[in-house]
């Protein structure tokens, strides 16, 4: 799971993620996108008189799913620490490993 405040930077991740996955030969899904996280809040912008003077704020977490298929678990191992070495900064992921 990738997921990122910044469209932009998602975009180019998965497009890093992809193009890694193809050059070690791993076999996955395509790119699904995950339900968008909204978080709303509203401050006041003054005190006491000025109470009705709000400010709305609005954050979108924007979330997607890449799933690797069947391969080596050290291949997938090896995978795994090199996503992590050279992971964007605004970009978070989050693995979930199933064995069989």
């Amino acid at each position: 799971h990738l997921r990122s405040f910044l469209v932009r930077l998602l975009r180019v991740f998965i497009h890093f993620v992809r193009h890694s996955t193809v050059s070690l030969g791993i076999p996955s899904s395509g790119v699904r996108p995950l339900p968008t996280q909204r978080r709303l809040w509203t401050v006041i912008k003054g005190p006491f008189v000025h109470k009705k003077a709000q400010e709305n704020f609005v954050r979108l977490t924007r979330k997607r799913a890449i799933t690797v298929l069947d391969t080596n678990p050290q291949v997938i191992e090896m995978y795994f620490s090199y996503l992590h070495a050279h992971a964007l900064s605004g970009v978070g992921t989050r693995t979930v490993r199933w064995d069989r």
